[in-house]
C-alpha cells in the first residue's frame, strides 16, 4: 500500500527530486516566464542552500521511499504563531492521485501540533483551480484576492470540532428505556449537537437535547464518555463528541428537527444494543447501563 510521508529535505533528496523535475505551467500567469526545467547539479545545490534559514522548513514529499514533491512551511513567525505553506509536485505522474492532499494534511498537522502555530496561510494563482480545490479540501478558507493571487488561511480551531449530548433514558414500570435518534441516513445514535462559542459541555448537552427531542432532562455529569474521529467529509478535521447521562420523566420525546431526525425510539437495553449499528456506540451504551445498575439498583 502506497504511503505518503514528509521528510526534512536533505541535499541528497533534493537532487533525487530535481533530476526528474518538470516545471508546472499552471503556476504561471505570464507564460512568457515559463521555461522547461533542465537539471543542473550546481543550481540544485544553490537552491538547497538558499532554503536553509530559521524562518523556513523544507520537506520532501515521499511516496514510500522516493521523493515526489517538495513542501515548505515558510515565513515562520514564532511570535505571531503563523506560517505560510507552499507545495510543488515533481511532475504530472505525481498529480491527481491525492498525494498533494495528504502531504498538505500532514504539514498542517505538523504546523499546529509540533510548531505550535495558530494559523497557516497559503496562496495560489487564480488560474490554478486544482490547487485551490486541494486547499479548500484540506480545510483552508478563501480570504481575498490580491492581484493574480487567491489568498487562503486555516486556523488551529478549524481543525477541531466538538459536539456534546447525552445517553438519554427514562424508567417505565421499573424498566430502563434508552432514547435513540434515527438520523436521516438510517443510522442510530444519541441526542447531541455542535458546541457553540462560550458554552460549557453541560450547557451544550442540555440545549441540544431540548432542541432535538423537546425534553427537559436531569443531567448526570458524573458519567462522561467521549469518542473522537476524523471527519470523512472534512479530511484532516478531528471531531470529539462528549456524552453525559440524562434522565427524563413525565413527558414524551418529539421530533423538532424533521430535516435531521427521522425517528426517536425509546428501547429497552437489549433492543437498543441490537439497533445501534456501530460498536463504539454499543460500548458507550453498555458503559452507561452498567453505571446505572450500580448507582440505581433500587429501580430493578
Amino acid at each position: 500500500m502506497e504511503q505518503i510521508t514528509l521528510h526534512r529535505m536533505t541535499r541528497e533528496l533534493c537532487h533525487m527530486l530535481y533530476r526528474t523535475w518538470e516545471n508546472d505551467d499552471s503556476i504561471y500567469m505570464d507564460m512568457n516566464l515559463y521555461k522547461t526545467f533542465v537539471y543542473d547539479e550546481e543550481k540544485v545545490n544553490k537552491y538547497f542552500d538558499s532554503k536553509q534559514d530559521s524562518s523556513r522548513m523544507l520537506f520532501a514529499i515521499m511516496l514510500d521511499d522516493r521523493p515526489i514533491g517538495e513542501l515548505q512551511l515558510k515565513q515562520i513567525d514564532l511570535k505571531a504563531k503563523e506560517c505560510t505553506l507552499s507545495i510543488h509536485m515533481q511532475n504530472d505522474d505525481a498529480k491527481g492521485k491525492g498525494y498533494g492532499t495528504r502531504a498538505e494534511q500532514l504539514a498542517i498537522k505538523y504546523a499546529f501540533e509540533e510548531l505550535g502555530m495558530k494559523a497557516v496561510n497559503a496562496d495560489t494563482i487564480r488560474k490554478n483551480i486544482r490547487s485551490q480545490h486541494v486547499l479548500e479540501k484540506v480545510g483552508f478558507h478563501f480570504v481575498t484576492e490580491d492581484g493574480d493571487f487567491r489568498l487562503y488561511r486555516i486556523e488551529a480551531g478549524d481543525m477541531f470540532e466538538k459536539s456534546c449530548g447525552a445517553i438519554v433514558y427514562t424508567v417505565e414500570d421499573g424498566v430502563i428505556k434508552y432514547l435513540l435518534v434515527e438520523e436521516m441516513s438510517g443510522a442510530h445514535s444519541f441526542p447531541k449537537g455542535h458546541m457553540e462559542e462560550g458554552e460549557t459541555e453541560i450547557e451544550t448537552a442540555l440545549r441540544e437535547i431540548k432542541e432535538e427531542t423537546n425534553l427537559e432532562v436531569e443531567l448526570d455529569a458524573e458519567f462522561r464518555t467521549s469518542e473522537q474521529y476524523t471527519l470523512s467529509e472534512k479530511p484532516g478535521v478531528t471531531k470529539q463528541v462528549v456524552y453525559f447521562l440524562a434522565k427524563y420523566k413525565g413527558s414524551s420525546p418529539c421530533i423538532t428537527r424533521p430535516d435531521e431526525v427521522k425517528a426517536l425510539k425509546s428501547l429497552k437495553f437489549e433492543d437498543a444494543i441490537n439497533t445501534l449499528e456501530y460498536d463504539n456506540k454499543k460500548e458507550m451504551l453498555k458503559k452507561a447501563d452498567s453505571y446505572l445498575k450500580s448507582k440505581e439498583a433500587n429501580i430493578y
